[in-house]
């Protein structure tokens, strides 16, 4: 529950051809993956070169933050193969970063700021800027791009001092410091905090003493009180999430709004953008019982402030909003398989549009750089709705379906045959991505 520290030295030749460890996690989006998976000592990065020992013509970097919504996830590569980057003549470069409770526990004071799991990340972008060199990659020409979670990281440190002048590019895929699941409401955190300790039986104050009691316990016992904190279907995700810390040298030192309005965004080319049926996540994994349908329809108002994080706008009347909520995507109708995308619709706008949108306007208007936004769609012949919840129907581009066209994905559809068109939209998309890590 400290801040990364620089690696120890070695001697000799130190063997670097496995993945590392996963940070400790269990995956709250894959019901066949909710077990506890990972180990402590996990802050590892993984460089995939072309070429090694280069002096000259160095080669643009690319570093993958991923998602999981800061719970789960890794960047090693069972999960994301180098393959068609690697095609490109780029060094990639993936790291691992603490998740859950082990990364973003805060008491939103100066013993416990919280932002772990982000600080993880630019102690990775300064040992590139120191090492990468050796991998022939270029230090002056760091993309750094992420997807979800990862999105919203990139977000963060375009925003962040503690980032700045370590990257030159960035890309948020399907998430932005902007979005509602992005940013902890002031003391909600906290709450979450406090409300952990007590579960295993550490206090909740002096902030030291519950960090001193918090390190004494199994790491496993700290992750699964992830339980204690599900209202439905094991949302509201993400207790643990980034937030604004008090110390002007913190990571997220200013609301991302406020920052952006004063000026503070790197000045460096931005692309973002969202999928068409982003929301197919939220909607696939409920989708395939027919009880948690007929529950979200019958307690739509109850569930809906909790799920969209309403309760994060204050002054806001939760339950009128709910109630406008339903009226604009549902007007008179029942939540049931013949409103299936609507919910796909509901989930990608509260989850994903809303937050890219205010994003990019603001960016637009304040920003001195670039800034890019695109919109996918196409629906390929794999897509990870089938992943998040075991449903048929065609659910449209889902949240992470244009990972299927940056990264091989064989071994999450092992019984998907990819389509010409398919192999299309991999050049497509390796280009777009691998030309805006080059000129911006």
């Amino acid at each position: 529950m400290q801040p990364p520290q620089e690696p120890e030295k070695w001697e000799g030749v130190r063997e670097a051809v496995k993945d590392g460890v996963i940070c400790p996690q269990r995956n709250i989006f894959i019901k066949s993956l909710f077990f506890l998976a990972g180990e402590e000592d996990c802050l590892y990065l993984n460089v995939y070169t072309p070429k090694v020992n280069a002096t000259s013509d160095l080669l643009p970097v690319m570093v993958f933050y991923h998602g999981g919504a800061w719970v789960t996830g890794s960047g090693n590569s069972k999960y994301y193969p180098p393959e068609y980057l690697l095609d490109k003549d780029v060094v990639l470069v993936s790291i691992e970063y603490r998740l859950g409770p082990l990364g973003f526990l805060s008491m939103e004071d100066e013993e416990l700021p919280g932002n772990l799991g982000l600080k993880d990340q630019v102690q990775s972008l300064k040992w590139i800027q120191k090492n990468i060199k050796s991998f022939g990659g270029n230090p002056d020409l760091v993309t750094i791009f992420g997807e979800s979670a990862g999105g919203a990281s990139v977000h963060y440190h375009m925003l962040s001092p503690m980032s700045r002048g370590l990257f030159h590019r960035a890309i948020s895929q399907s998430g932005t410091g902007m979005c509602s699941w992005a940013l902890g409401a002031p003391g909600v955190t906290r709450n979450n905090t406090i409300k952990l300790a007590k579960v295993l039986g550490c206090p909740s104050s002096p902030t030291r003493d519950m960090i001193a009691c918090l390190r004494k316990k199994p790491f496993g016992e700290i992750i699964t009180t992830d339980v204690e904190f599900m209202v439905w279907n094991k949302g509201p995700m993400i207790p643990f999430k980034p937030v604004v810390e008090k110390s002007r040298d913190g990571f997220i030192p200013q609301h991302p709004e406020d920052a952006t309005r004063a000026g503070k965004l790197a000045k460096v080319p931005w692309m973002t953008g969202v999928n068409s049926g982003e929301g197919a996540m939220g909607a696939a994994a409920f989708y395939d019982d027919e009880k948690l349908v007929k529950e979200f329809d019958e307690k739509f108002n109850e569930l809906v402030p909790i799920i969209f994080f309403l309760h994060r706008e204050k002054g806001l009347d939760v339950q009128e909003a709910a109630r406008q909520i339903r009226r604009f995507y549902f007007g008179g109708k029942p939540v049931d398989n013949s409103t299936v995308n609507r919910v796909v619709d509901l989930y990608t706008d509260a989850w994903f549009l809303a937050g890219a949108d205010e994003a990019v306007r603001l960016s637009y208007e304040y920003a001195k750089a670039p800034v890019y936004y695109y919109y996918f769609s196409y629906r390929g012949s794999a897509s990870f709705s089938s992943i998040f919840g075991d449903v048929k129907q065609d659910m449209g581009t889902c949240h992470a379906d244009e990972l299927i066209y940056l990264f091989p994905m064989e071994r999450l559809f092992p019984d998907v045959k990819f389509s010409e068109k398919d192999e299309e939209y991999i050049k497509i998309f390796v280009d777009l991505w691998t030309n805006f890590a080059r000129t911006g």
